[in-house]
């Protein structure tokens, strides 16, 4: 822990410690695992608020709820037929034995499996063990496929740091955008903790290096094809070299699998079957399913038919490359489908994404997801594919690639773009349903450059529209791709627009950025102004929100100046709210003003009233900025006015805060009260968190000035709970206004010496009037 968390527990500024904090704590004082539930149990998540006091106005807290700690435990499931491995087992037992006797500050254990040719079993056997070894890693297991050999890009380190972040508790909000802050606060966040990460098909040294803890109480485990020399000297990698199976392992994994009775009957074919897989475990494991297929074919029957297809494929294959020895399998189990299941399987391979849902799939294919999901059972069952969760599938990169090279030898160029398009145009309408409901205000997505699906996804709820949006956004990125390398450069920037709403909520910054870079770049090649500008104006949101600020403001004009050039005044209104933004955050009120005031006027032109009370309350805030009080009333109450008339709860909730704000700038003190408490209990109604912690802050800001420290330190403290279960950076400014100059004063003469212009500070303080830094999309 770092001396400012212990120093705000110390103080009361904090109730509520993080869960990864408590891990640490846990581990420290060497805790057993009954006993860690026990402490978990016992810490107070945040403190949550109760109602007024019938005299003081006073916001009493309720009893504290037990602290949730998540415990990542993502390691896939192990194989059923693991066989063999002993000696690398004991070794990597061995290698644990050396991490738990490490001193604290030593370094990471790396193991890495990486001799031998694909198919060799090298995830198997990391997975296997993990789960072994489990219990010996109480604050978790995380685990990732790199992606190293896929025929799509590989997994950036920055998205890989950024999703162990979250699983590890991280605020969304509190992970930083580059690739080594990430990196950086990775390393603080799991010291410590005893940790097992297993980094899975790693491609280079350079995809590893930013993943690795700095303290040994981790350990990682990491598999490639690669030798990883270069991380072997710099991190001290101890290396667990695997081979094929012996005889004796492989022929008891054919064994294992098609059964004791049946293999006993024909033990010569079962010898020949493994020597046939050359004894690789994935190629034994699909030839052997393949007899559980036909269990009327003797097992030598089978030997024969796989013989056969070695030396075929022996003629043409055309020379040594990585499915020199698995090919023949891959073929013969393929060749023994259905031509409907062997479909679906070349069509897998041309997936641009990790892996495939039923829907997606069926899109490719052109069928209804039911009778897509019959073809995925089928390449289940053939051990071709594996399901990768609820109604997921991935392939194997070596049987991906396997299935892109059947479906280029088997369908046209045209056949091939003309799948991929399906998939293309399915996720493009997908994303603009889950847009719809994530928010609901933003201007309609554009579709139109695919034909909507027949089989369109429908969402039920925000909920279920968020989630999906989480399932799919790799492969909704590497889809984003793909439009663009098969000629459908609209569909990217369209699909990159989709998902603005999707990127702001999560703060997903690297694909954010991606998307839309991607998405631009098609727009400019095909000279099409209104892509263009609708994907500046979406990369320069996702820069003021990494605090890119001369970028974004560049940016925010440049798209200003196509919308006018398409007269698209939408376009232009968003571009001018969204300044308008940027200039609160950097407390430059007159051009605020400025900004402000013109979107107000095309979109009351336009008649939009939703994204008109946006811009409205921007510049009553500009109003409050410069300490226009009066004005920023008489503004707040149109807003507030028009809220009501178009049932917008949020904006209500938020424009009567705004409201008590400049009654408190005023001094009536009464009437700030009045409207804060009146937001304060619309925003518990509508479980808008966010701005709840703004109404507690602002009362604390009211008691603060009228005598009342106590109250104001509470309301503080109830606020910087908020805040910092939501991972918002205006936690800071609550600390600030905490501090006992502050809050000991009791008297607004003392605390705002500086007189209007601290009163102003103050107000703006309160907001956490920073790019970027929370509440609503504005678009």
């Amino acid at each position: 822990m770092s001396a400012k968390a212990v120093s705000a527990l110390e103080r009361g500024e904090r109730r509520h410690p993080y869960p990864y904090t408590v891990r640490a704590l846990a581990h420290a004082l060497g805790l057993s695992d009954d006993e860690r539930v026990n402490l978990a149990a016992h810490v107070p998540r945040r403190v949550r608020q109760g109602s007024r006091d019938n005299d003081s106005g006073h916001v009493a807290s309720a009893p504290a709820e037990p602290a949730v700690v998540v415990v990542p435990r993502q390691l896939p499931s192990p194989v059923r037929d693991f066989t063999g491995r002993a000696a690398e087992l004991v070794a990597l037992d061995a290698l644990l034995g050396q991490a738990a006797g490490a001193a604290p500050t030593g370094r990471a254990v790396v193991i890495s499996a990486i001799s031998g040719t694909a198919g060799v079993g090298k995830t198997t056997l990391a997975v296997m063990w993990a789960h072994r070894v489990r219990s010996s890693f109480p604050d978790g297991q995380l685990y990732v496929n790199l992606r190293g050999y896929d025929p799509g890009p590989p997994a950036a380190p920055g998205e890989v740091l950024d999703g162990f972040l979250r699983a590890l508790d991280v605020p969304a909000a509190k992970i930083p955008p580059s690739l080594d802050d990430r990196a950086a606060q990775f390393r603080s966040v799991v010291t410590g903790l005893r940790l097992l990460i297993v980094l899975d098909n790693a491609g280079s040294a350079e995809q590893i290096r930013p993943l690795l803890p700095g303290s040994s109480s981790c350990m990682v485990v990491v598999t490639s094809r690669d030798k990883l020399t270069g991380l072997a000297v710099s991190v001290g990698m101890h290396r667990i070299a695997i081979d094929r199976l012996p005889d004796e392992d492989a022929v008891t994994l054919v064994r294992t699998i098609v059964g004791g009775h049946r293999a006993d009957a024909e033990p010569e074919a079962v010898a020949h079957l493994a020597r046939l897989c050359d004894r690789l475990p994935l190629a034994i494991q699909i030839a052997a399913q393949r007899a559980i297929a036909h269990p009327h074919v003797t097992l030598a029957e089978l030997a024969t038919e796989l013989v056969d297809d070695v030396q075929r494929l022996e003629v043409f294959s055309g020379g040594a490359d990585q499915f020199t020895a698995i090919r023949p399998v891959f073929s013969w189990s393929y060749q023994s489908l259905p031509e409907a299941v062997a479909g679906m399987f070349r069509l897998l391979g041309l997936n641009p994404g990790p892996d495939v849902g039923t829907p997606a799939a069926a899109a490719m294919a052109g069928l209804a997801p039911r009778a897509a999901r019959r073809l995925l059972d089928g390449l289940v069952e053939a051990h071709l594919v594996e399901s990768a969760g609820l109604d997921r599938f991935r392939l194997h990169d070596l049987l991906r690639a396997y299935a892109r090279e059947r479906a280029e030898a088997t369908h046209t160029e045209t056949d091939r773009r003309a799948a991929v398009h399906r998939l293309v145009g399915w996720y493009l309408h997908a994303s603009a349903a889950a847009d719809d409901l994530l928010h609901p205000g933003r201007r309609r997505a554009v579709v139109d450059a695919v034909t909507a699906p027949e089989h369109a996804a429908a969402f039920a709820d925000y909920d279920a529209a968020l989630g999906w949006c989480e399932t799919e956004q790799a492969n909704l990125v590497a889809v984003a791709r793909a439009a663009v390398e098969t000629g459908l450069g609209a569909a990217a920037w369209q699909l990159a627009n989709n998902l603005w709403s999707f990127f702001y909520l999560g703060k997903h910054w690297t694909d954010w950025v991606a998307t839309h870079e991607v998405g631009l770049a098609a727009a400019v090649d095909l000279a099409d102004v209104r892509g263009q500008a609708r994907m500046l104006n979406g990369l320069a949101t996702a820069y003021a929100g990494m605090c890119r600020y001369t970028e974004c403001l560049d940016l925010f004009r440049a798209a200003r100046g196509l919308f006018r050039a398409v007269g698209d005044r939408w376009g232009v209104g968003s571009c001018l709210t969204n300044l308008a933004d940027v200039y609160l955050g950097l407390r430059e009120y007159t051009d605020a003003v400025e900004y402000a005031e013109q979107a107000v006027e095309i979109f009351r032109e336009i008649g939009n009233q939703y994204i008109e009370g946006i811009a409205m309350g921007n510049l009553g805030e500009a109003y409050l900025g410069l300490g226009a009080y009066d004005d920023a009333l008489t503004q707040f109450h149109r807003v507030l006015d028009l809220c009501r008339d178009i049932s917008h709860r949020h904006g209500e909730a938020v424009t009567l805060i705004h409201l008590g704000e400049a009654h408190l700038g005023l001094g009536a003190y009464g009437e700030a009260l009045d409207r804060l408490f009146e937001g304060l209990d619309l925003t518990r109604e509508i479980r808008d968190r966010h701005t709840e912690a703004l109404a507690l802050s602002t009362l604390g800001l009211v008691y603060q000035d009228t005598g009342q420290p106590e109250l104001a330190r509470r309301s503080r403290l109830a606020a910087l709970g908020i805040y910092d279960d939501l991972g918002d950076p205006r936690a800071q400014a609550l600390r600030d206004q905490l501090s006992p100059p502050k809050v000991m004063n009791g008297n607004r003469g003392v605390a705002d010496a500086g007189g209007d212009g601290a009163e102003r500070g103050r107000l703006a303080d309160q907001r956490g009037e920073a790019v970027g830094e929370g509440g609503p999309p504005r678009r």
